[in-house]
């Protein structure tokens, strides 16, 4: 394999980024040269057998302005940040570019640090330096160390210690650039006994050709509580890539719920170490693919401590051309005894020209753990259209009702109500587009 080659991301966009502080100019020059070396991810790797980017060009733009007030439409972009609901919290960027950042005194006055990444590294560099990038190093991919060279704006949230934010806090990235590139990353640090809800949203309407290069980086300090929420719903055109990489310390419980809708091509990685015992993770998921999405999904819950707990449940349903990959592994490592482990993938193919395919794993070195996995994919349950088409139910409500009693299983499990309220919506909106097709083909 050859290394990656390109217009585009070369040292002249590199220097015309905007200035950043020293460690991080520094991490952008070393993550540049790494860039620089290293090949595409290849199929020939069990990683990146479902995902074929042989021939992805990254001839993108690599900084795209968001503009100034009069190139906004406010209301479109305030509708894209979800459900109405109280925010503790709220940031917008729109493509490269932070616009605004709102926090309120529930966050300003109990120390609370929440806004632009880039600020937050010139602001409070002893914060950032010690967190960024180290779950996911620049070095793990051509396309990490594409993500630390080029990044701007981002997000950064540190919660200090035993401190309760009862309100959620929500980044959205819009993308309505197209030929553009952005990097989203989340930096999220909750410190000892601390309690925080966090939502990332990613929305923009169809374009015809566009780049995502995500990361998002989670610690959960002891005894914390932390739900993080990710929800993607690029326009077509867009081809995704983001990794969320979490540790969890002692007696600390992280619950994670990912959402995909959009994008042309998305791969998604959710890793969740649980470094100390006492920890607790749930990973939820949740996509409905259509038309020739492809969505490729891999999760880690990597064990290293004893007495740890985690539990994984991702839901998906294809229609038309799409094509839908889960991978799963569960690693007990040799010290992690007493460990609880549970991974579940379940798949609905509404098409005869969709596929799934869901590939559960687990790599077990203690002796005395509790694991387990399941995983399906499969049709509408004929059994259970001829029931409800037998009373009189007609076959696309029949299995509209099928398929969102299907997804029930995870959505009970989603405390946010404007989350769970906004994913239902999305849900019977790709049913509805559905029965509108099928009403063409009839």
């Amino acid at each position: 394999m050859t290394a990656v080659s390109t217009t585009t991301f070369d040292e002249r966009a590199l220097e015309s980024l905007p200035k950043a502080p020293s460690f991080v100019a520094e991490l952008r020059a070393d993550a540049f040269r790494r860039f620089e070396a290293m090949p595409v991810p290849s199929q020939e790797t069990e990683e990146w057998r479902y995902t074929d980017l042989s021939a992805f060009e990254l001839d993108f733009l690599p900084f795209a302005d968001g503009g100034g007030p009069e190139d906004l439409n406010l209301h479109e972009l305030l509708s894209s940040a979800g459900v109405a609901g109280e925010r503790a919290g709220l940031q917008i960027q729109r493509n490269s570019t932070v616009l605004s950042t709102q926090r309120s005194a529930a966050l300003t006055d109990r120390g609370v640090w929440f806004g632009n990444l880039d600020e937050a590294s010139r602001i409070h560099p002893e914060l950032v330096e010690p967190f960024l990038h180290q779950l996911v190093p620049a070095g793990r991919t051509t396309f990490t160390a594409l993500h630390a060279a080029f990044r701007t704006g981002g997000t950064f949230l540190h919660v200090p210690r035993d401190t309760a934010i009862q309100l959620p806090i929500q980044t959205l990235t819009y993308l309505d650039a197209d030929g553009a590139a952005v990097f989203p990353h989340t930096l999220v640090v909750v410190d000892a006994g601390s309690e925080v809800t966090f939502i990332d949203r990613y929305a923009g309407p169809d374009v015809r050709r566009a780049f995502s290069d995500a990361i998002t980086e989670i610690h959960v300090g002891d005894g914390a509580h932390v739900r993080y929420v990710s929800i993607q719903e690029w326009g077509s055109g867009v081809t995704h890539l983001g990794i969320q990489r979490a540790t969890v310390g002692r007696d600390a419980t992280l619950r994670t719920l990912n959402i995909g809708f959009g994008a042309s091509l998305a791969r998604a990685e959710a890793e969740t170490i649980l470094a100390d015992p006492g920890g607790f993770s749930e990973m939820l998921g949740i996509f409905f693919a259509d038309e020739e999405q492809h969505f490729d999904h891999r999760s880690i819950q990597d064990h290293v401590a004893p007495n740890c707990t985690s539990d994984l449940l991702y839901k998906g349903a294809l229609r038309d051309h799409s094509r839908a990959v889960y991978s799963g592994w569960v690693h007990v490592r040799p010290d992690a005894q007493k460990t609880n482990a549970m991974q579940t993938s379940r798949n609905i193919v509404l098409s005869e020209h969709a596929k799934a395919d869901a590939i559960p794993n687990l790599e077990i070195e203690a002796n005395d753990v509790r694991c387990g996995h399941a995983a399906s994919v499969g049709p509408v349950d004929e059994d259970a259209i001829f029931y409800l088409t037998s009373r009189g139910i007609p076959r696309a409500e029949a299995e509209r009702l099928i398929v969102s009693g299907f997804f029930q299983e995870v959505l009970d499990r989603v405390k946010i109500d404007e989350v769970r309220e906004g994913a239902e919506r999305a849900i019977q909106d790709e049913l509805d587009r559905a029965a509108l097709g099928q009403d063409r083909d009839s």
